[in-house]
């Protein structure tokens, strides 16, 4: 499938939630204006009865519609919250799909000049043959060249876990709540390792592990290690991914898309693969695919067992020779024979000159 083709289906899965989600705002704003109304008619009735066992029970009816509008109002924020990033996310899908569609217009125009000049190359080849074959036979002196060693794969493995903000709540006294997410990220790469040894080419594998990473730690590794995959397990959201900073405090820095892009492209050999194993991370393949040939993100919120389970299943394939689109395959299997939720939600983005069924990043000896 062509990717305007997946943009255009990727569109139109959002716009459709888009509809839900302002479907659900309708539905909750109609709730708690019914229960408003009804804790308004319960006061007054209390302020006009003179029994007291009628105003406790209009009071205590009273106060449970407000506990409903607070919870109606709740969910309308939620729900507006995510039909901004529905959005963000269908405006920057458009602007891809145009980008995409022109790329696939000048392919198409590339593909029938490179057609053009194939056929005159295979002419002035038949041409030479012909003239060698016209002249006398002259010695030829064979030389045996050596089959090309296997190269290691060099897989950089960031990994980054601070205290992160998800949500912010009122409560009714006014005071606010903050909720936060902690993974098992260390857990991750113990599992992959452990994978990567069972496997058939584990000795054609090398993983650098970069715990509680900076986006200098990131510079520093395509310096130092020049990898081919570079792997980030922690936080993210529609917007980028969330690394510990210099200053080494709890609230973490936020690196977008796009800058992490710039990075990974700032070095003369970037990495071929980059696999986002965080919540809503698929947000980001198009700035990514800008200087990486392949992605692999979340479509939505993973759960941590999901993430460690994927993870292991996917590299273990990896060093068995698989294709890129056989190693997804399998580490998706995995998740769903483990009975976890998720199993959907890994998916990966290519360059259009990527073939991912064929697309394999361990070249097993000869």
């Amino acid at each position: 499938m062509a990717r305007s083709d997946t943009l255009r289906s990727e569109i139109a899965r959002a716009q459709a939630r888009k509809a839900t989600l302002a479907s659900d705002v309708a539905k909750e704003e109609k709730n708690a204006a019914s229960a408003r109304e009804a804790a308004r008619k319960k006061r007054d009735q209390a302020q006009r009865s003179k029994s007291a066992s009628t105003i406790r029970t209009a009071l205590s009816t009273a106060e449970r519609a407000d506990k409903l509008v607070v919870a109606a109002e709740g969910n309308i924020a939620k729900a507006r919250k995510y039909l901004a990033v529905v959005d963000k996310s269908i405006a920057s899908k458009s602007t891809s799909l145009r980008s995409a569609e022109e790329s696939e217009r000048r392919s198409a125009e590339t593909k029938e000049k490179r057609t053009d000049s194939r056929r005159r190359q295979d002419e002035r080849a038949h041409a030479r043959e012909i003239s060698r074959l016209s002249s006398p036979v002259a010695e030829v002196r064979y030389v045996e060249v050596r089959a090309p060693q296997p190269e290691m794969l060099r897989v950089l493995y960031l990994t980054a876990n601070p205290e992160a903000i998800e949500e912010t709540i009122t409560t009714p006294d006014g005071s606010e709540q903050r909720y936060g997410t902690w993974l098992r990220v260390d857990q991750e790469v113990r599992q992959v390792r452990q994978a990567l040894r069972g496997s058939k080419y584990r000795d054609l594998v090398q993983v650098d592990h970069a715990p509680a990473a900076t986006i200098n730690d990131l510079l520093d590794g395509l310096n130092d290690y020049r990898p081919h995959i570079v792997h980030f397990s922690g936080h993210a959201g529609p917007d980028g991914v969330l690394m510990e900073n210099e200053a080494g405090d709890d609230d973490g820095a936020d690196i977008t898309f796009d800058l992490l892009a710039r990075v990974l492209g700032a070095t003369d050999d970037p990495p071929r693969l980059l696999v986002m194993n965080a919540c809503d991370s698929l947000a980001g393949a198009d700035d990514i695919l800008q200087t990486v040939p392949a992605v692999i993100g979340m479509s939505d919120s993973i759960g941590d067992t999901s993430a460690i389970v994927f993870a292991s299943a996917f590299y273990s394939a990896i060093a068995s020779a698989q294709s890129l689109s056989t190693a997804l395959e399998q580490a998706k299997i995995r998740v769903l024979a483990a009975a976890l939720d998720g199993s959907d939600l890994p998916e990966l983005r290519t360059r259009d000159d990527v073939d991912p069924g064929t697309l394999i990043l361990v070249t097993p000896p000869l």
